[in-house]
């Protein structure tokens, strides 16, 4: 029993963590005809303005917030308008918004296909937690924490075969950690970010002048290892690590806060 109690409060632990993150930000309508908007930026693609559509979809996203069209259509603009690295992006965040849309996973390794950035194989573990997203895994291992609370609650109130129990509290537990496993999977995913800048130099330092070790392409992924003043040290799919400025990659995770505070860099 001590154990299981355990195990639960770090679950939850786990859950509380995930959902007090401000990842993402859903949109509202707000004063603006966000319908209106949205038609315009269609329009300005199909017409082939592709960078009145991005200017369009980033100013529904700084005032509304992601959903994962805006970030689908936004992603689609940017491949069409030649800038890889954001068109990366944009899928990348679509897919944590929406991982089962097979519309945007297309796109996005098509891209990837003709720019060389195809991926080595996905473990299925990873495609396993790929199957959800983070928000979806955390209501999962809630309702599952709700579930093992309630049948431990009947069991001490009432009268159950000592093995029915077990076998009870045994599924929650094997569910339970399943789910938690793919919280943690999709969080990890979540604090990636994408090379936006073309042939960005990996640097031995995080000084201006430093010596490069080699250069990496625009639309990659990379994992943040730790950050010095304006720089970041990184770490890409293919195990090469060096240090990068900050102007050169963008989070795939980003609070409204984050948003409005680089519209007012620019």
């Amino acid at each position: 029993m001590k154990g299981t109690l355990q195990l639960t409060r770090a679950a939850m632990a786990l859950v509380l963590l995930v959902m007090s993150c401000s990842l993402f930000v859903p949109c509202s309508a707000g004063e603006r005809n966000i319908n209106d908007d949205f038609l315009a930026a269609g329009k300005a693609y199909e017409a082939g303005d592709w960078s009145r559509a991005i200017q369009i979809y980033e100013a529904l996203i700084s005032h509304a917030g992601f959903s994962a069209s805006l970030c689908y259509n936004l992603a689609n603009s940017y491949a069409r308008n030649g800038q890889t690295g954001k068109a990366v992006l944009g899928y990348e965040r679509a897919l944590r918004l929406a991982p089962g849309d097979a519309d945007i996973r297309h796109n996005l390794e098509l891209l990837r296909q003709e720019k060389g950035l195809s991926q080595e194989e996905i473990s299925l573990v990873h495609r396993a937690g790929a199957l959800l997203g983070l928000n979806q895994w955390a209501v999962l291992t809630a309702i599952l924490l709700a579930a093992l609370a309630l049948s431990q609650f009947v069991t001490w109130r009432f009268s159950f075969s000592t093995g029915l129990s077990s076998s009870l509290t045994g599924l929650c537990l094997l569910l339970l950690g399943i789910s938690s496993a793919g919280i943690a999977l999709q969080y990890q995913s979540w604090q990636q970010a994408v090379i936006i800048a073309p042939k960005a130099s990996l640097l031995i330092s995080p000084f201006a002048g430093a010596a490069s070790t080699g250069v990496i392409e625009e639309g990659r992924l990379v994992r943040i290892i730790k950050s010095h003043d304006n720089y970041a040290l990184i770490k890409d799919e293919n195990g090469r690590s060096g240090w990068i400025p900050n102007l050169f990659f963008e989070p795939i995770a980003m609070t409204m806060a984050d948003i409005r505070k680089g519209n007012k860099n620019l």
